[in-house]
C-alpha cells in the first residue's frame, strides 16, 4: 500500500459508501474464527443497508462486499482488515495495525486506518553481515515477510579469505579481502533495493558493521545498527532484535514532532482552532497537520466554518466527522497528516495544524 491509495480511496464519493473493519489474528487458531468474525460483521452491514436505503441500491454493494469476503484468505492475516465497497469501488486492505470492529456507512470511506498503517509500520530490509555470510530478510516492524533464499542470498564466503599464514599476519590484507566480499554482497542487494526501496538495518559486529557501510554503494539508506553475530539466528528472531532500533525511531519521531510544533508555534505557522484548519485545508497554504490516533470531532461545515456537535450517540458517524474533510483537502494538495499517540497533542486539543508560511 502506498501514500497514492490513500488519496485514491479518500477522493472517492458514493451513497453509500461502506466500511468495514475488524480486529483480526495473524497465527492459527485464532484467525480461523477471522472469518466468522468478518460474516457476522457482513450481516450487520446488511441490516443496517436495508434500514437506510432502498433495496435496489443496496443489492450491488451486497454483491461487492461479499465477493470481497470470498477472496480473502484468513491464513495470511495481519492485525486488522479494512473492505471499502460502494457502487463502482471494492478493495481489502490487509493491514498490520490493531483496530476495532465497526460498521460505517456514509458518502465517504473511513481512511485512518490506511494513514495509521502509512505511518506505524516500518517496512525495512534486515542485512546481517559477517566474515562468512551475508543473510537478506524483509520485515514489517516485528513481523518477519521473509528471507531471501536463492543463488544470491545467503552468501556465503568461499573465496574472499586466506589460509596463507604470513597473509594473516597482516590485518590489511585480511581487511581487504573482506570488504571484497561484501562489496559483492551489496551489489547484489542493490538489485532487490532497486526493485523495493526500503530502509536497511544492518546487523553484526562493530568492525563489519563498519566495513560493509563503506562498501554500499547507496548511502543514507541505513536506519540503525544491531550489534552481534546473527549468521545462524532464526529468521523469525531477527525482527525482535531489531525492535530496540525501531523504538528509538518512534521516540525520535515523537520528539521532531513535538519540535516542528514548537517552531511553527514560534514562527505564528501554527493553527489549533478547527475552522482556521479547514480554510487552510482548502486554500493551500496547509503542510502538516498533527492528530492524535483516538481524535474524532462531530460538526457540519457551512460556509468554512465548522459548527461542532456533542456525539451522545458514540456511533462516529462519519457523515459528520469534521476530520475527514479536512485530510482529504490537505493530502490532494500534497499535504502531510501525522498521527501521533493519544495526549501527545493535549495542550492543543488534539488537533494541531503547521501552515507553510
Amino acid at each position: 500500500m502506498q501514500e497514492q491509495d490513500v488519496i485514491q480511496v479518500s477522493q472517492l464519493r458514493g451513497e453509500p459508501a461502506v466500511t468495514v473493519l475488524i480486529s483480526t489474528h495473524r497465527t492459527f487458531p485464532d484467525n480461523k474464527r477471522d472469518s466468522i468474525n468478518l460474516k457476522n460483521l457482513v450481516t450487520a452491514a446488511e441490516k443496517q443497508l436495508y434500514e437506510l436505503y432502498d433495496k435496489r441500491a443496496v443489492w450491488p454493494i451486497l454483491e461487492k462486499i461479499k465477493e470481497l469476503e470470498t477472496g480473502i484468505d484468513h491464513r495470511y492475516n495481519l492485525d486488522s482488515l479494512v473492505l471499502y465497497a460502494s457502487e463502482n469501488f471494492g478493495r481489502v486492505y490487509n493491514l498490520p495495525v490493531s483496530t476495532t470492529d465497526r460498521i460505517i456507512i456514509g458518502k465517504r470511506f473511513e481512511i485512518r486506518p490506511l494513514l495509521k498503517a502509512l505511518q506505524e509500520v516500518t517496512h525495512y530490509y534486515a542485512i546481517s553481515v559477517s566474515r562468512q555470510k551475508i543473510r537478506l530478510l524483509e520485515a514489517d516492524n516485528e513481523t518477519l515477510i521473509q528471507e531471501i533464499q536463492n543463488n544470491d542470498f545467503p552468501f556465503e564466503n568461499t573465496i574472499y579469505y586466506t589460509t596463507d599464514p604470513m597473509k594473516l599476519k597482516h590485518d590489511a590484507v585480511v581487511d581487504d579481502l573482506i570488504k571484497e566480499f561484501f562489496n559483492v554482497a551489496d551489489k547484489r542487494f542493490k538489485k532487490y533495493y532497486n526493485e523495493n526501496p526500503l530502509p536497511v538495518v544492518l546487523m553484526g559486529d562493530t568492525k563489519m558493521l563498519s566495513f560493509y557501510q563503506e562498501q554500499m554503494d547507496i548511502k543514507g539508506i541505513v536506519i540503525g545498527t544491531v550489534n552481534g553475530s546473527f549468521d545462524d539466528t532464526p529468521d523469525h528472531e531477527i525482527p525482535r532484535q531489531i525492535s530496540p532500533v525501531l523504538k528509538q525511531m518512534k521516540e525520535k519521531k515523537a520528539e521532531e514532532v513535538q519540535q516542528t510544533i514548537a517552531d511553527a508555534q514560534s514562527q505564528q505557522r501554527l493553527l489549533v482552532d478547527l475552522s482556521d484548519i479547514y480554510r487552510s485545508s482548502v486554500d493551500g497554504s496547509a503542510d502538516t497537520l498533527f492528530v492524535e490516533s483516538t481524535y474524532f470531532q462531530p460538526g457540519t461545515i457551512h460556509d468554512g466554518t465548522i459548527s461542532l456537535h456533542p456525539d451522545d450517540t458514540g456511533n462516529k458517524d462519519l457523515s459528520y466527522d469534521v476530520l475527514l474533510p479536512i485530510i482529504e483537502n490537505i493530502l490532494s494538495k500534497s499535504g502531510k497528516v501525522v498521527f501521533v499517540d493519544e495526549g501527545a497533542l493535549n495542550e492543543f486539543k488534539g488537533i494541531a495544524l503547521v501552515t507553510r508560511f
